[in-house]
């Protein structure tokens, strides 16, 4: 029982994902919890524990407007900025003239869908799990 190794789990799930669908090199920065791309957190991580259950939740800007971060100083550190993977992969397509590699033409629910299945497949991974997804009853006809 280990909350830093668990912190820490999580960010490594949000590395992978990063690294392995959008070939996005993110990286962690000692004593700031969340995954970052140069200066700009990618992702911010939160959870709760009671009687050693974890409630957890963590947020990857994927196509999120970012406009509002403006406004604010996230997460109260003030010499970062955020970033999302939309952003990241847009600044890529235009510093060397062509589209992300197999991202070019990709529309936002398309990367949230990739992101979603790379973040299972990832998080199966890091924590040794078998995650099982049952129908919605609102799909069963």
């Amino acid at each position: 029982m280990d909350l830093h190794w668990y912190l820490r789990s999580l960010e490594e799930v949000i590395i992978r994902v990063l690294s392995s669908s959008f070939s996005i090199e993110a990286s962690r920065i000692d004593g700031l919890t969340g995954v970052w791309v140069g200066g700009r957190k990618l992702a911010a991580i939160g959870i709760r524990v009671s009687h050693w259950v974890t409630y957890h939740g963590l947020a990857l800007n994927v196509t999120t407007d970012l406009s509002p971060f403006q406004q604010i100083v996230p997460c109260g550190i003030r010499d970062r900025q955020v970033g999302s993977i939309k952003g990241l992969l847009r600044e890529h397509s235009h510093s060397n003239g062509r589209g992300t590699e197999n991202h070019q033409d990709i529309n936002d629910v398309q990367l949230i869908d990739i992101t979603h299945k790379s973040l299972v497949k990832e998080f199966c991974e890091v924590f040794q799990v078998d995650l099982q997804c049952k129908p919605s009853p609102l799909l069963i006809s």
